[in-house]
């Protein structure tokens, strides 16, 4: 039975993008301020363990596109709300959230080619979570940093640091959450070989 809110009709569309935006700004208001609030790095926005990085690209791994405008949109919103104090403008917040999520888009499509691995997620094992992570981390973290230089924002001199700091959290998170899902995945499958076999009399 195929969900309505999957199917390709624009209230459909719509609605999970909206979903799609609304959850994972659920996700980054849980991580801030219940689960990791004591892992944030001094008084910035950065966390060293941030697992909305990794349902960042679990989400555009999963929905292509709509995963892309519904978390572009979650970030916009977070970047010019007082967790970035910094960005000061609904523009320049546009432009990170795109910077960000395009970036991601872009990781995954360069890692599929390397590796030979055209569909990440339906092909993604535990011997690709780390690299995957760490691949898909380093680049993002690096455009946004940039971006945050080009604008002021980010002193050049700390690039280094700022740069390492958000990678060490986002890929901590992506494996966190890749591993879970791996599992479970793993877990439903074996579940349903097993509904699969003749009961036996």
């Amino acid at each position: 039975m195929n969900l309505w809110i999957l199917s390709s009709h624009w209230q459909a569309r719509a609605a999970l993008i909206f979903a799609i935006a609304c959850f994972y700004a659920g996700c980054v208001l849980l991580n801030n301020t219940l689960l990791f609030s004591w892992a944030q790095d001094g008084s910035t926005y950065r966390y060293w363990v941030y697992l909305p990085g990794g349902f960042r690209l679990v989400l555009i791994m999963l929905f292509g596109w709509r995963g892309l405008v519904g978390v572009t949109i979650a970030v916009a919103g977070i970047s010019y709300s007082d967790l970035v104090p910094e960005i000061t403008s609904i523009v320049e917040a546009v432009i990170a959230a795109i910077v960000r999520t395009t970036s991601i888009w872009l990781a995954i499509d360069i890692y599929g080619k390397i590796t030979g691995v055209r569909s990440p997620w339906e092909n993604l094992t535990w011997i690709h979570v780390p690299f995957l992570a760490l691949f898909v981390t380093v680049i993002t973290n690096l455009a946004v940093t940039y971006y945050f230089v080009l604008l002021g924002i980010e002193p050049i001199e700390s690039l280094g640091r700022n740069v390492s700091t958000w990678v060490i959290g986002d890929t901590a998170g992506t494996i966190i959450v890749l591993a879970i899902l791996i599992k479970l995945r793993q877990g439903y499958l074996e579940w349903k070989s097993e509904q699969a076999l003749p009961s036996r009399s």
